[in-house]
């Protein structure tokens, strides 16, 4: 299992295929059901032939590990840059999914020239501070202050106690979120397998996950980067769905509006999750073809 120990944590990665290098930022927040169930990326197989695909584990996510220390959008470009450059990749495609795309437009303000172009599937500028998420900013804002005050243990009784049988506070109420066929039979069973796995888990690891996804998200509070967005200046590719409850599809547009000169293809039905849509991936791929055949 490759890992390797970047910016004060072990960082699990996957490199395959040949060709020029994309990176992919995934999404989401970590917690136990991404450590047990990890991910399946099922796009790289369409990639894999003609590029060299990365993807890797965010700290607290997945098979990476969970660290003890504050997590902050910087410190998640810090990962990032340190783990392309132990690869020894100079030149990049940077892919930022969902909560990846704050990581990927920071990453690109900062390392611009180190990249060939930037792919947003299903994000924003401002994944958490927009109208739809102000109740849950607040609650998040809460359960951090939490762990400040109480620490991971007395954080975890507390809010497991507060959690159970209830939905996540961080999902938007706003109706259901379409999958491609058969996709959504297949995400629920592996979600109750995650389930049956996590309850037997031990104490401190269930504590361990439970504060590293709340650290995770807590990096996003406040966060809007709406005003560093003129200072992108390379091929940038957005593409979302237009029936997404997670990051409306209001503020994917708004996020290519601030962009110059990026190009926005909308899925027309598709939810959020875009990567699991081969409409979406078959467009970004076209992009990819496309830029690089012009380097």
């Amino acid at each position: 299992m490759p890992i390797v120990n970047i910016n004060g944590a072990d960082i699990f990665y996957e490199m395959v295929g040949s060709g020029p290098a994309i990176v992919y930022v995934h999404g989401g927040y970590g917690g136990a059901s991404s450590t047990v169930s990890p991910r399946e990326e099922q796009w790289v197989g369409k990639f894999k032939n003609s590029y060299t695909v990365v993807t890797y584990d965010r700290r607290s996510a997945g098979r990476s590990e969970y660290t003890n220390t504050e997590h902050t959008l910087d410190v998640f470009v810090q990962d990032l840059r340190e783990l392309i450059e132990r690869l020894g990749i100079e030149k990049l495609i940077l892919v930022g999914s969902s909560a990846g795309g704050p990581i990927a437009l920071k990453y690109s303000i900062k390392y611009q020239d180190s990249l060939i172009a930037l792919v947003l599937p299903n994000t924003s500028a401002r994944v958490w501070n927009h109208p739809g998420r102000v109740d849950a900013e607040l609650e998040l804002d809460r359960r951090y202050g939490l762990l400040k005050e109480h620490g991971p243990e007395g954080t975890f009784d507390i809010l497991n106690n507060e959690d159970i049988d209830a939905k996540p506070f961080y999902l938007l109420n706003v109706g259901p979120n379409p999958r491609p066929p058969g996709i959504a039979n297949m995400l629920a069973a592996k979600e109750l397998e995650a389930k049956k796995l996590i309850n037997g888990l031990s104490r401190e690891d269930k504590v361990s996950y439970y504060i590293g996804e709340l650290r995770n998200q807590a990096a996003y509070i406040g966060s809007d980067l709406r005003d560093l967005l003129s200072d992108i200046r390379l091929p940038t590719f957005l593409v979302h769905g237009d029936m997404d409850t997670q990051v409306p599809y209001e503020l994917g547009k708004e996020l290519s509006d601030h962009i110059y000169g990026s190009e926005f293809v909308t899925i027309t039905g598709a939810g959020h999750g875009i990567m699991q849509w081969d409409e979406a991936t078959s467009a970004i791929k076209d992009f990819c073809d496309r830029i690089t055949s012009q380097n």
